[in-house]
């Protein structure tokens, strides 16, 4: 991380400020550079920011919005509708009777009228079945959300244990680059006194090569694996990454089962709720698709108020007149090119897609749930492994550092001691991340991870040895 900070700094400072300057701007880069390598990013903050920039995330929350307004457009139908009319108009027109003689008038006179209309539907079908409709549309936008917040946290969880795990590899290569500079510069000097040949010589080189070459490979990693983190939380200064401590305790399930797992993703997973209640929203476009055949019953009024500055004939005088009325209005379809019955055939198989739709969401809930499970078992395994391997190598480099002090062994087999430990810490890392994950994976298909899970991981992050 370091190598990363520099050069980004370094770049910045060159292309800035003037040289009159330059002991102002070399402050001011110092200054920026120990500030930069301070900054840690915590859970609890990616989860903040998550929260607030997540693209998918926040175009769930815009869908349950869009939904709540379809229902109340859905409730709307049943409500009176009122609309009010008004018009002003001036008005000329020429008159001439058919007598004999005839007679012209010229009149030129204003007209005004305004008009409330009430209409209120009393039976409409087609708006109870939309209300049912809109209703269970704003229960799968709210099991989406529910759906998209557990997925926000487990790409959150998994994008911040990749980038710990990038970092631990890159401070494992970091270190096999030592140990191969230390034997190329031993097996050199042994080829200039003549102890070895030159192709042990070009054995050590290609060595060195290839762990300069590997660690090239696992800081470009280690950049890849932060801009996929920056997709969830946005662009970000790369922060000083802490470890997991050794003493943070990992959850045990080894008395739990897998078909209680899968139990609960049947009855309480939020895809498989949000896939019920679209099924239930298809039902109801069908009953809403077959009312457009049934007839429709609504109360209508009008209330409205007329003055003419003419009569309805030439030289007559104006009048103003006031008109009221209330009934009942029925409407019956009878026919409409077959439009009506295409739309019911069509509903009836977006029905058929939901169905299908209900089974991948249940067939997905159970994967997803498996795969957690046989997870969190290779990962307890692997865990397992580790903590051996770590054992092993830990006494393996007391010894060698007991051979050094004896003579017996020299520093280059210290570094490959040292190597083989931080490559253990790294694989026990990888094994608690693994294992962590795979928990949080086995609560989301459940609809039961909180931001306290990942929250609560702060208080075990410590700072990074080789910060």
């Amino acid at each position: 991380m370091s190598t990363i900070s520099e050069t980004r700094l370094d770049s910045g400072t060159r292309n800035a400020g003037f040289p009159q300057r330059a002991g102002y701007w070399l402050c001011l880069g110092m200054a920026c550079f120990a500030w930069h390598n301070s900054y840690a990013l915590s859970l609890s903050d990616a989860v903040a920011l998550a929260r607030s920039g997540d693209p998918t995330f926040l175009g769930a929350q815009a869908n349950l919005a869009v939904a709540r307004e379809r229902a109340n457009q859905a409730f709307a139908n049943v409500l009176p509708q009122v609309n009010a009319s008004a018009g002003v108009n001036a008005n000329h027109r020429v008159y001439t009777t058919r007598t004999t003689p005839s007679t012209t008038y010229d009149d030129k006179f204003a007209s005004n009228s305004a008009q409330i209309n009430l209409t209120q539907p009393l039976w409409r079908s087609a708006n109870r079945a939309a209300i049912t409709q809109s209703d269970a549309a704003l229960a799968q936008a709210e099991y989406q959300l529910a759906a998209a917040d557990q997925d926000l946290l487990v790409r959150l969880a998994q994008a911040w244990f990749d980038v710990l795990s990038a970092r631990d590899q890159l401070t494992f290569i970091h270190d096999q680059v030592s140990t191969a500079q230390q034997e190329l510069d031993q097996t050199a000097r042994a080829t200039a006194l003549g102890i070895l040949g030159q192709p042990s010589r070009e054995e050590a080189r290609m060595k060195y090569d290839q762990a300069v070459a590997e660690r090239t490979a696992a800081e470009a990693d280690l950049a890849v694996k932060f801009a996929a983190l920056e997709q969830i939380i946005g662009p970000a200064i790369f922060p000083a990454l802490p470890a997991l401590s050794d003493q943070y305790p990992l959850t045990d399930l080894k008395d739990d089962t897998l078909e209680r797992w899968l139990g609960g993703a049947d009855s309480d997973n939020p895809a498989i709720r949000a896939a019920l209640s679209a099924l239930e929203a298809a039902n109801a476009e069908i009953r809403k698709q077959r009312a457009g055949h049934e007839p429709t019953v609504d109360i209508v009024g009008s209330y409205g108020k007329n003055a003419q500055g003419s009569g309805t004939f030439g030289g007559q005088g104006g009048y103003d007149s006031t008109t009221g009325s209330i009934g009942l209005q029925f409407n019956l379809p009878l026919y409409s090119g077959g439009g009506q019955s295409a739309k019911v055939r069509e509903a009836v198989a977006l029905r058929a897609k939901a169905q299908q739709e209900l089974e991948s969401a249940r067939r997905n809930a159970r994967s997803q749930g498996k795969q957690a499970w046989y997870g969190w078992l290779a990962s307890r395994s692997r865990l397992v492994a580790a903590r051996q391997a770590l054992q092993y190598a830990t006494l393996n480099l007391q010894s060698a550092r007991s051979g050094v002090a004896t003579g017996i062994k020299t520093e280059l087999d210290v570094l490959k001691g040292q190597q083989q430990r931080y490559g253990a810490l790294r694989d026990l890392a990888r094994a608690r991340y693994e294992s962590t994950l795979n928990h949080f994976r086995l609560k989301a298909s459940i609809g039961q991870l909180m931001d306290e899970d990942l929250v609560s991981l702060d208080q075990w992050l410590v700072q990074a040895p080789e910060q």
